[in-house]
């Protein structure tokens, strides 16, 4: 398509530059990857040495013991050396290879330790970096494809680094072996010609580099981006396996994964046609050489000694040009999952500390949305919403589903930002905070709280590490969660396991409400808490909920209006805005209130009695 639109020139010089950009672009992924090497300087010299000493023995030692010692010994007469010196002289082979392979032992057990401390140090910084980002970010990426990326991409890139580190270490000094000793033996020979020979046809192997490279780098992308959507289907389905079975989905799960593991084969298989093909390319080229050393070496009388000992000096140096190409090509198969690690490296948090953030060693609770609107992205959430709460309110959040409750205590979390207007706590713009110390004033009790692997202790104190045991027993005691929990087990040394999936929904909610309990926060927020709460232990939680609320600015998302007798003061949210605002007597005049308290079973002209007015 552009080259029809080009003068041959034209392309030429087209494809020039873009070859050039292409090869920047390698380079400058290198050069991000070569922090990870600081501070492993010590084994990396010590790996080269090996190396050099390795490449020594290999490319120069071998072909100058074929032919110095074998030559000498073969074409002398029989009998001239003494048994002691003829055993002595064939122990050097095995003294030379025995070197080699410590050489190399050392050379590959150094490079092996700074890859895998480079993989630790990688996988760190990965999980360190999402620790940085926005809620924005992870509502925006499938959790499987994430988990490829810490897991699958790391270690792609780490096997890649190794392969390229090592190649690059060793095969340089096994090419310079081998090629000086070429050198020195057509310097020995007066056969220069051989020698210019040699350098006229060295560059056909870089051939296949040129060819296939390009191929590797696609096709590398698709095959991680494939295996991302691979382990987003089996993350997806070990987080669902109850609905799984409940709607009988095994089969379509099965087709699920069937599909992407079929995309993943292809691609897969097709990197794998072109890794492949760069082999017999090699062996050819390097056959070739090795023939016209031959018809070279046959045509200019030199003897068959000479001849084995080119042959394997040739042997090594085409072998050590081979396996740095290998090692190219691998990294070229591995650029797109370097792209992968990086597209999250390089994301920048849209929620960050100010650069100097105001203290806040108490607050009150005030909270103040002034001319406030959100979007994500085209659709609007919040729209110039502007509402007071005075420290100790406790708000209700009703509306209907998507009107913007939940929006509004994420902007409160400081989980994003408004995109006008602002939010304020105690008249401090929540911007000019840091993250720590706003997050540190509020209790967050989720619909559906994560409970960690862990001691139920452990997880009662997220909501504040440096309580001691008899603090968290009397938070589970406030959330009606005590008795239950000394029934487990180990009591509260009891290890939850992953999610907590042999707790009921109730108990997981209560030992989330000891968290907030624990907290001692002056603000609270509470999305739906008692939504998973059994018959009997509702109104017992719901007694506790109204002793934790006092005295503090509590938001209440509600979505069963029981938990409206909470409240003192009624937020209606409708398609963004505050529709109506006031205790349930002045709420209930709204159309909108009150067709969802009809809805919920409630009667009107019972409201006073059951929401009585509070002073």
């Amino acid at each position: 398509m552009i080259s029809g639109n080009m003068t041959d020139q034209e392309f030429w010089v087209y494809t020039r530059v873009r070859r050039i950009m292409l090869r920047g672009q390698m380079w400058k992924r290198w050069r991000q990857l070569t922090p990870y090497l600081r501070g492993h300087g010590k084994l990396f010299f010590l790996a080269m040495i090996a190396g050099a000493v390795a490449g020594a023995a290999s490319g120069f030692g071998a072909p100058f013991f074929m032919k110095e010692v074998f030559a000498s010994f073969f074409e002398s007469d029989p009998g001239q050396y003494s048994r002691a010196y003829q055993i002595g002289i064939a122990a050097l082979l095995p003294t030379i290879f025995l070197l080699r392979g410590l050489s190399l032992y050392i050379n590959q057990y150094f490079l092996h330790r700074i890859g895998q401390s480079v993989l630790v140090d990688l996988r760190q910084e990965l999980f360190d970096h999402l620790q940085k980002l926005d809620m924005g970010f992870f509502e925006k990426q499938r959790s499987g494809d994430l988990l490829a990326r810490l897991s699958a991409d790391t270690t792609q890139i780490q096997n890649s680094l190794l392969t390229i580190i090592r190649e690059a270490v060793l095969q340089p000094f096994i090419f310079a072996g081998g090629l000086g000793f070429l050198l020195f033996l057509s310097l020995r020979e007066r056969e220069i010609g051989f020698l210019l020979l040699l350098l006229a046809i060295a560059p056909l192997m870089i051939l296949p580099v040129r060819l296939i490279g390009r191929h590797l780098r696609y096709r590398g992308r698709q095959m991680q981006d494939a295996f991302g959507e691979v382990s987003e289907v089996v993350a997806e389905n070990l987080r669902a396996a109850s609905e799984v079975r409940a709607f009988r989905l095994e089969e379509r799960e099965s087709r699920r994964m069937r599909d992407r593991l079929r995309g993943y084969f292809d691609y897969s298989m097709k990197m794998t046609k072109y890794l492949l093909v760069t082999q017999p390319l090699m062996e050819l080229i390097a056959v070739t050489v090795i023939s016209a050393a031959f018809l070279y070496a046959y045509n200019q009388g030199l003897g068959s000694s000479v001849f084995l000992a080119m042959g394997a000096a040739l042997f090594f140096t085409v072998d050590a040009i081979k396996r740095l190409v290998r090692a190219l090509n691998e990294w070229q198969r591995t650029v797109g999952a370097f792209d992968r690690v990086r597209g999250i490296l390089d994301t920048e948090p849209a929620i960050r500390d100010p650069d100097q953030p105001i203290p806040l060693p108490r607050a009150t609770g005030h909270l103040r949305f002034e001319d406030t609107s959100f979007s994500y992205g085209d659709q609007g959430a919040l729209k110039q919403l502007s509402v007071d709460i005075p420290p100790g309110t406790a708000c209700a959040l009703v509306g209907p589903s998507g009107a913007g409750k939940s929006t509004f205590t994420k902007l409160i979390l400081r989980f994003y930002d408004p995109g006008h207007g602002r939010v304020s706590l105690d008249g401090h713009d929540l911007r000019q905070i840091s993250l720590g110390d706003l997050r540190r004033h509020i209790a967050y009790v989720p619909q559906a709280p994560v409970l960690f692997n862990d001691t139920v202790t452990a997880n009662i104190r997220l909501g504040r590490a440096e309580a001691s045991d008899a603090e968290v027993e009397a938070a589970a005691r406030a959330a009606n969660a005590d008795d239950f929990i000394r029934a487990l087990p180990q009591g509260y040394d009891t290890v939850l396991g992953e999610n907590a999936t042999r707790l009921s929904g109730g108990q997981r909610q209560r030992l989330a409400l000891a968290r907030a309990f624990l907290c001692h926060a002056p603000i609270l927020i509470l999305d739906e808490a008692t939504s998973a709460l059994d018959s009997e232990s509702d109104e017992r939680i719901r007694e506790a909920l109204g002793r934790l609320v006092e005295g503090r600015t509590v938001l209440i998302v509600a979505h069963r209006f029981n938990t409206l007798q909470l409240a003192r003061r009624i937020l209606l949210f409708e398609d963004g805005r505050i529709a109506a605002d006031g205790p349930i007597q002045t709420v209930l005049q709204h159309p909108t209130f009150r067709a969802l308290y009809e809805k919920q079973g409630f009667k009107v002209e019972e409201a006073a009695s059951l929401f009585p007015e509070k002073g």
